[in-house]
């Protein structure tokens, strides 16, 4: 006897989802396309059970991705009315300029405060 198991990828699109602010282009409360990767183990090609999920969510202006925190995708995947919180992702890849929140100009991302309005990045 014998048993065929093995770990596979995944992925799933949990659909458009309302963003707070993107510090890349400083696009804010736009929808964003959020995915879900995963593991999961199979056994006789049947997929038992998933791990090591991993939530991203992609810029809808600039396509800049961003890894969304593990709370906070669970959260976003249970509820598809939620808005992701801006200080739960984080850049992976994509654009790396910066963007003012208060006044929305471009900014140097080593730059602490906005040299247009002054205000703390």
């Amino acid at each position: 006897m014998f048993l065929i198991a093995g770990v596979t990828s995944g992925s799933k699109e949990l659909g458009l989802r309302g963003c707070g602010f993107f510090p890349c282009c400083g696009t804010g409360g736009k929808p964003a396309a959020v995915t879900c990767a995963f593991q999961q183990f199979t056994l006789f090609f049947l997929p038992l059970f998933r791990f090591g999920k991993r939530y991203f969510v992609s810029c809808p202006d600039c396509g800049a991705v961003y890894e969304i925190e593990r709370e906070e995708g669970r959260r976003i995947e249970r509820d598809p009315s939620a808005v992701i919180r801006s200080d739960a992702i984080r850049r992976i890849a994509g654009h790396t300029a910066k963007f003012c929140p208060s006044c929305g100009a471009r900014v140097d991302p080593s730059c602490p405060y906005c040299p247009s309005c002054g205000k703390k990045l």
